[in-house]
């Protein structure tokens, strides 16, 4: 068995391997260490699944969980896979195994190896290589990019190896700049068109779920299709607009208010109302319906955030045959409402930094019921009536953080969409 020592600081020159002095008899965080009885060896790498321990690896992905199975193991202090260093929990390195995650992170070095490392940074090698899943891409920072602006493109296992490339429709390609393993960008070239594209590393193709400039299904773009109610919300187009006119949401707004805004017919930045009824156009609901069929659909929307601090935006849903009456931003009885308040969690203002973002709500999240006249108190496991999703209602509610303060922000290209 060849165990030389400092082998791996000549293997990969630029890692920082601690050395440790360990005795035979040490524990590490209260777990006794195993004594080896001779020089360690390494038999075979298995799946973790016990129930499935006679399948052998010679290859796994990244994050995946393998068993090494050799003898005189204990005194293992470090596992690399390629240049990248494993965690290790103590309790599960043992004389004949060492159960180990391999890390989630690909390597900058590939010298499809396994090195085990003692206390006196002795050293031993196995062969195994580490496969590169192919990338995913689950959204897009903003759908709606300006000229000028980067499309940011958000997933998993974008790697710099070699470049990555994104292939646009209307046939052009543009090399992208990886940001991080979840995060890269890149300049939409002239000639793209709407419609998905293609993200290509050394390691695969994943082609994205969702639109550039995705105008499928528009319920409401503030332009051409607009809204009808007794409040059809106040629009603007003079801060830096996505797509000509967009609906401006908030105003001074009071502890736990109600207010609808002026009265009707009025461009209200508390209010706006699309009433499926009142528009010729709109016979059915905003997708499909069908037993479930919500499940399969979000609402998505650009929005850009000024300044937000306290209160609720609801978003209110009604029939298609809906008109004539504002009680569907009152009452929890025609459906239940999706919620939004990012603020919240942090509790502190809220902001895009002047950028538009592309926000996507799951149907699934339509299931809130306000309650208390005179608080704002919102419960879950509303029933949602899916053949009631013909016509909406934005209507932003105070909270008791709110003192008066001024909210303001931009919505534009509210559509239903699948994912």
């Amino acid at each position: 068995m060849n165990r030389n020592k400092f082998i791996y600081r000549a293997l990969v020159p630029f890692m920082v391997v601690a050395v440790f002095f360990l005795s035979s008899c040490e524990e590490d965080d209260g777990v006794p260490l195993e004594e080896p009885n001779g020089s360690p060896s390494i038999s075979y790498i298995r799946v973790t699944n016990p129930e499935q321990s006679d399948s052998l690896l010679v290859r796994a992905e990244l994050g995946a969980g393998v068993v090494i199975m050799g003898e005189n193991l204990g005194g293992t202090r470090e596992v690399w896979f390629n240049d990248r260093q494993a965690n290790i929990t103590p309790s599960w390195v043992t004389n004949n195994t060492i159960v180990v995650s391999v890390p989630s992170v690909a390597p900058l070095s590939v010298t499809d190896q396994i090195y085990l490392v003692d206390g006196n940074l002795d050293t031993l090698a196995y062969p195994f290589e580490v496969t590169i899943p192919a990338p995913n891409v689950y959204s897009a920072v903003n759908e709606w990019p300006q000229d000028g602006e980067m499309l940011v493109l958000n997933g998993d296992y974008f790697f710099d190896v070699t470049p990555v490339t994104v292939d646009f429709a209307g046939g052009v390609q543009a090399e992208a700049t990886v940001l991080s393993q979840s995060q890269l960008e890149v300049s939409v070239p002239d000639g793209a068109t709407e419609g998905p594209m293609v993200v290509t590393t050394n390691f695969g193709a994943a082609t994205t779920s969702f639109n550039l400039w995705d105008s499928r299904n528009i319920v409401l773009d503030f332009d051409g299709k607009n809204p009808n109610g007794w409040r059809i919300g106040a629009t603007g187009n003079s801060d830096g607009p996505i797509n000509g006119n967009y609906l401006i949401v908030g105003g001074n707004v009071n502890a736990n208010e109600r207010d609808e805004g002026p009265g009707a017919p009025s461009e209200s930045m508390k209010v706006m109302e699309y009433w499926g009824g009142s528009d010729p156009d709109r016979t059915s609901n905003f997708y499909p319906y069908y037993p479930g069929s919500y499940q399969e659909y979000v609402m998505k929307f650009e929005v850009k955030v000024n300044t937000w601090y306290g209160g609720h935006l609801n978003f209110c849903l009604a029939p298609p045959s809906h008109t004539g009456s504002n009680q569907e931003i009152w009452s929890n009885d025609i459906n239940a409402r999706a919620i939004w308040a990012p603020w919240q969690e942090a509790d502190e203002e809220f902001t895009t930094d002047g950028k538009w973002i592309t926000m996507v709500v799951p149907m699934t999240d339509f299931q809130y019921y306000i309650d208390a006249p005179d608080a704002i108190v919102y419960t879950g496991g509303q029933d949602f009536n899916e053949q009631a999703v013909g016509s909406l209602s934005t209507w932003i509610i105070g909270s008791p953080e709110n003192d008066g303060n001024y909210i303001e922000m931009y919505i534009d290209n509210i559509r239903f969409v699948q994912p």
